[in-house]
């Protein structure tokens, strides 16, 4: 009971100190009629639109736990429009994931901060797991690799087990996006002979007829502006194939004439913070001899248009701890053009995030943030969406 009165009590305090902030702002967010002739004689009782509003606004974890608060909260907090809702007004706090055992969940800014001992949050439900992407706070994860699939949400740690699907061991790319046109998620494994989708809608699997996609590229697809994203690595050329998930066809996007593909490099792709797409080039000749450009990144600023890519960041070789020792692979470009960095070490199964800066021209470590070595670090929002239903 007293808990429950503290947790109310809490509520109250956090609709009172939302409230000038929500007056200000009614214009721009055009609040439907609650706070369209504020009275300035407020007599402490809040509208239901008023309220639902200002939920909207706050973090998942609170969400969770002002459910008990009363039953018409409960009502409100467990309804499919108000977790979209929370989606597009809440400005969700990033997540990262990162593969120990048990896997553990850091507050992105927490890694912005100058303290290089961030804490983190223990996930016991995920002691070890392959990620197959991200979206809408929802995480497709396997427990081994080869193993079942399944739709995680870690912010209610809800999941939702997808039904089996032949030779998921033998997948050459991946991927998992939300079909905004027909409102479902979707999950995409490329196997050896053939290419399948799952439709959460339809709760099945289904054979994609586009076979002349097989093994020209491979792992995790990048998932931006409704597509996901690969890219075809060849000696001398590459190029960016995408899979439309409202359409479920592929299309090759123009190569970007803006590097020179050599046999000492290697390049990949990924979404920066600002969700634009960007491509790195990494030279590990040069890194090995700790001379010259290491990195080299450019972004993609306006979908769809070629001459839009820029860049911005090098990463000079003697910024970076030796290539014998260690390997790098971006992660993210932040702010600033700040490069969140995969450290991986030739000498342990142990890894380290690194925040490149390109103003100080140095790295920074963050001791406590080891994770698996065959497991990329992953980002993702605090959400409401059931992995049972995608609502």
């Amino acid at each position: 009971m007293g808990n429950i009165i503290f947790i109310s009590l809490s509520c109250y305090g956090v609709l009172s100190r939302c409230w000038d902030s929500i007056t200000r702002r009614a214009t721009s967010v055009r609040l439907e009629g609650a706070l369209s002739n504020p009275s300035p004689s407020w007599d402490g009782r809040f509208d239901d639109d008023l309220i639902a509003e200002i939920l909207s606004r706050l973090p998942a974890k609170s969400l969770l736990r002002f459910r008990c608060v009363c039953k018409s909260w409960l009502a409100l907090i467990s309804d499919p429009y108000f977790a979209r809702k929370h989606i597009s007004t809440y400005i969700s706090r990033l997540k990262l994931l990162v593969t120990v055992n048990p896997t553990r969940s850091i507050d992105f800014e927490a890694i912005l901060k100058d303290d290089d001992r961030v804490g983190y949050t223990v996930l016991p439900e995920a002691p070890r797991l392959w990620v197959l992407g991200s979206c809408n706070g929802l995480i497709c994860r396997e427990e081994d690799e080869g193993g079942d699939l399944i739709l995680w949400n870690p912010s209610t740690r809800d999941t939702y087990k997808l039904p089996e699907q032949i030779k998921t061991r033998h997948r050459q790319f991946f991927g998992f996006g939300y079909d905004s046109t027909n409102e479902d998620y979707k999950v995409i494994v490329g196997l050896q002979t053939e290419i399948t989708v799952f439709t959460l809608k339809t709760g099945s699997w289904k054979i994609v007829e586009q076979s002349e996609y097989v093994g020209r590229f491979y792992g995790e697809g990048c998932l931006l502006n409704g597509a996901l994203h690969w890219l075809e690595d060849r000696r001398s050329k590459f190029t960016i194939i995408s899979f439309d998930l409202a359409e479920e066809k592929f299309q090759e996007l123009p190569p970007p004439n803006i590097c020179r593909k050599e046999i000492s490099s290697r390049l990949g792709i990924g979404k920066t913070i600002g969700n634009c797409l960007f491509l790195y080039l990494y030279d590990s000749k040069r890194h090995t001899s700790q001379t010259g450009i290491a990195f080299t990144i450019w972004v993609l600023n306006e979908y769809g248009v070629n001459e839009s890519w820029t860049r911005v960041v090098q990463i000079p070789s003697s910024s970076l701890s030796p290539r014998h020792i260690f390997d790098y692979k971006p992660i993210s470009v932040l702010e600033d053009d700040k490069v969140l960095m995969n450290r991986i070490s030739k000498r342990s199964q142990w890894n380290h995030l690194v925040l490149y800066n390109p103003k100080e021209n140095r790295q920074k470590k963050y001791r406590r943030l080891i994770h698996d070595y065959y497991i990329m670090p992953k980002l993702y929002v605090e959400t409401l969406v059931s992995p049972k239903t995608g609502r």
